[in-house]
């Protein structure tokens, strides 16, 4: 694997692209998103929890980013000295794409905190140790391809 490659895949804006929502479905007009769990029988069950927007940490509330394929492994002067039209297209957003975290919304929906209850609280802990699970995953998958596998 190339180090542009590498660079690719674990560009944040890629990893989001790639990325399942903590959520399985979303109700705006109820502000609660809905995530499947299991329990100690393999049984999968339904919660509800709530949930408030807050500002898309990909885009940074924009709706868009430009996208990785253009600049993730990085750009320099020579970029924009060497071709002035990739220039004004690349400051005019002419390859910026909607932003795969919140979809163009600027927000995305997070667990609204001061809103649990003691079982939405059990009920987040295995989520934090699904999102942990996932990042360990991402970060093997990066090491196997940085060895070429």
């Amino acid at each position: 694997m190339s180090l542009d490659d590498y660079n690719y895949f674990n560009d944040s804006r890629s990893r989001a692209g790639r990325a399942r929502k903590w959520y399985d479905s979303f109700d705006e007009s109820t502000m609660t998103a809905e995530v499947t769990v299991w329990d100690d029988n393999d049984d999968e069950a339904f919660v509800t929890m709530p949930v408030k927007f807050e500002v898309c940490n990909l885009c940074s509330g924009t709706g868009s980013h430009v996208n990785p394929s253009i600049d993730s492994g990085g750009l320099s002067s020579d970029d924009f000295c060497d071709d002035p039209d990739f220039a004004d297209d690349y400051r005019s957003g002419c390859y910026d794409v909607t932003c795969y975290e919140c979809g163009g919304k600027r927000v995305t929906p997070e667990i609204d905190m001061g809103r649990l209850d003691a079982f939405q609280k059990e009920i987040l802990k295995e989520l934090e140790e699904r999102a942990q699970d996932d990042a360990e995953y991402e970060a093997l998958v990066a090491s196997e391809l940085r060895y070429g596998c």
